[in-house]
Formats: C-alpha cells, structure tokens, sequence
C-alpha cells in the first residue's frame, strides 16, 4: 500500500507546522499513538480516551467507537463516511466524533463521563448537592441539615441492600399497601422527628411490584419463561438472577392474593395509591411516575442463554454445545433489550 508513497514523515511534519501554532488546541482520541509516530509535541492537548476515562480504569482506554455509541448515540466506523462505503476509518468522522465528545463534555460538566458520575447512585449526588438554590444568593439554612439533601428509599423487601443503602432513611416493605404508607411517612416526617424529620425528607424514591409481579415480570412462579440449559449450575446464575430468586422466596406469601386478583384490580388499586400519595404532596412538589421497564422475560431468557453459551465454549467444542450462540440470538438479544427498557413517564407539579 505505501510503496508508490513518495511523502516522507518530515513533509507531514512541515505540513503540520504550517497548521498548527503555539496555542493552538488539539483535539484526538489516543492523540499520544499519533505523536509518537509523527515525533511531534505540542502543549495543549484535549484527549478524549482521557476525558472519558475507562470504567475499569487505567492503563485501559475506551474506544472512540464505544464512546460515540455510549454519549451521542451514533455508530461511527462502519464503513458509511466520507470515504465511502467498506473503507474502514474515515479520519473525518473520527475527528468530528472527538470534536462533539469535547462539546458534550463542556456542557454536561467536568464530571459528564466518569464512571463514578455516568452511573452515579442518584442517593449519593443528591447528598452531595448541597441546598444551594439557583434563586438563592446563599445556602438555605434548614434545621438539622448542614450538607447535602436528604432522600429516603422505598421498597420491597430491605432496600439496602442495594442503591438504597446510599438513602438518609430506607423503609423495607411487604407490599405496595406498604410502599404507600412509606412514602406518605417519608414526605411528611415523623411525629416525634427521631427517625425522620418533621417535614419529611428533600426527595423520595419508591416502587409499587404487584403489578409487575400479577403480569409475571419477576416472580418465577408465574412467568413460565425461565429457561435454563441441561447441565445448569447454579453458582453460574448472575447476582441479579439471584436477587430476584430472593425476592421471590420473601413474597411467595402473595402468590394467593395475586391469583385472585385481575390485571384490572391490580392497575385500579395503583392508580389509587399514585392518587393518594398525591395528594398527600406539599404544594410545589415534583411528581414523576414512570413504568420503568417493559416486559423483561425474552431477554433475560436470552441472557442465560448467553452466559451459558461463554462458559461451554472454553471447555467444549463447536458440536458439543448445548446452546449455539450465532448472529440470529445475539440480534434477538438486542432487540429483547429494546423491548425491556421501554417504558412511559409523567411529570407533573403540584
């Protein structure tokens, strides 16, 4: 390919100088590789495998074809540039997509991509966020909270055991009747102020299952779907398989009550209990219902496939797998996923 190139590195070298002054910024993915192999320097650099820096941390990079996926929601390298289809790398493309990283970057903040802050516990930011309103020349003053606002976690079963640890106050309950009341407690305190403050908490956060469990979402007793291959182990199972088996076992007590209970029962008496929780809100409180997910079942019986599918592959040969993970599963996969993170919202203030 570079045997009839008669352009020698110093000529990129002296065409680059031509371009680029002192205080000129530029702007690359790994611009490091690139250097190296030009044997330039230059003092102002903005690199974006270091602005995003990998989940796992150094010495890994994110490459620039996640990061574009991940933040702008783009595919990049494709073949589909400037240059034409089947091209590989169009270094237009790839300079544009750094440029737009950079930009997104300047206006979600200097925390936008970490990994801490990308999927940062919405307890924990919150409790960092301090009660410093946009309005408001200086800190608010609230008795008996000095730094971050307050938020509490509710339920099924014991909240901290997972991102609800992070919450001022977690209330576990046995149904959505429960969630109810912890809301309605959490919003307007306790009475005596020990465990919660009177006037309730800054934001609260809680979840009503019996639907979800009535439509068979999550509870395997009810689903049918749950597919799992001949040689099973269950030390393979994911930790969030295993946190749902477990929330199961602790509601098994109302498999009775949701036999008895229609689809229409179910999403009247949660339209109920979203009303009541409403009206329960002080005036100018944000109020946000959203569904969640859609219906996870087809992807998480995929996912196992998968999962099983890795594990005989490094012990097994080709004809010898229970489950032959191609194309076909892996784009069925893909838009089970689609499916499952669908969901509807609303947002209202009162």
């Amino acid at each position: 390919m570079l045997a009839p190139i008669t352009t020698t590195l110093r000529d990129i070298q002296q065409k680059l100088l031509k371009i680029l002054h002192p205080k000129t910024i530029l702007i690359g993915h790994s611009l490091n590789a690139d250097l190296t192999a030009l044997k330039l320097t230059h003092p102002f650099i903005i690199d974006t495998a270091l602005l995003y820096p990998h989940p796992r941390g150094p010495p890994l990079k994110s490459s620039l074809k996640y990061l574009a996926q991940r933040y702008l929601s783009r595919e990049i390298q494709k073949g589909h540039g400037t240059m034409g289809p089947g091209a590989g790398h169009d270094s237009i493309e790839d300079a544009r997509t750094c440029l737009d990283l950079v930009k997104l970057k300047c206006e979600k903040g200097p925390q936008w991509g970490e990994s801490e802050s990308a999927s940062e516990n919405i307890f924990k930011r919150l409790s960092r966020t301090g009660v410093k309103y946009k309005s408001q020349a200086s800190t608010a003053v609230i008795a008996g909270q000095t730094d971050g606002k307050t938020s509490a976690a509710v339920d099924w079963g014991d909240p901290k055991k997972g991102a609800g640890a992070a919450a001022s106050v977690v209330i576990g309950c046995k149904n959505d009747e429960d969630v109810l009341n912890g809301v309605i407690r959490a919003v307007k305190g306790d009475s005596d102020g020990l465990e919660i403050r009177g006037g309730g908490v800054d934001f609260v956060w809680a979840r009503m299952r019996e639907l979800e469990a009535l439509k068979g979402w999550w509870n395997n007793n009810k689903s049918g779907s749950t597919w799992k291959p001949p040689d099973f182990d269950p030390a393979m199972e994911t930790a969030e398989v295993k946190e749902q088996s477990a929330i199961n076992v602790n509601t098994s007590h109302l498999d009775e009550a949701l036999q008895s209970c229609s689809i229409d029962d179910a999403t009247a008496a949660l339209s109920s209990r979203i009303f009541a929780i409403y009206k329960a809100l002080p005036p100018c409180t944000a109020f946000i219902v959203y569904s969640g997910s859609g219906d996870p079942r087809e992807m998480s019986r995929l996912q196992v496939m998968q999962q099983t599918s890795k594990r005989e592959f490094k012990i097994k040969k080709w004809d010898q797998l229970s489950v032959k993970w191609t194309d076909v599963e892996e784009q069925a996969l893909k838009k089970a996923a689609r499916q499952a993170r669908d969901g509807i919202g609303f947002v209202c203030v009162k």
